[in-house]
């Protein structure tokens, strides 16, 4: 099966759409990135620098579930599938997982 990927801008650490200018995080000057959403990144830095990709994962189906965006096994997979790709969770090449 293909990797499914967010159409349009969204948060390279969670991949929320972002939509309005609002749903952007903030850089250390106050000014909105383009990377990451509010949630994730604010005043120039992830708001959970300790957070692991598996603990994303799960907090991102709370959320999608609560939503009633989609079933939780359905967000499971499908943030499964989004999040290793992202430019937060990306692995350089050639380091040890």
């Amino acid at each position: 099966m293909a990797t499914r990927k967010p159409k349009g801008t969204f948060c390279q650490s969670c991949g929320m759409p972002m939509k309005v200018t609002e749903d952007f995080g903030t850089g250390p000057n106050g000014q909105r990135v383009k990377d990451y959403c509010r949630y994730c990144y604010a005043n120039g830095a992830f708001t959970d620098p300790a957070i692991t990709m598996q603990d994303m994962l799960q907090k991102c189906v709370a959320v999608m579930g609560g939503q009633g965006e989609m079933p939780a096994a359905q967000a499971r997979t499908l943030m499964a599938e989004v999040l290793p790709h992202l430019k937060r969770w990306r692995t350089p090449v050639g380091t040890p997982q």
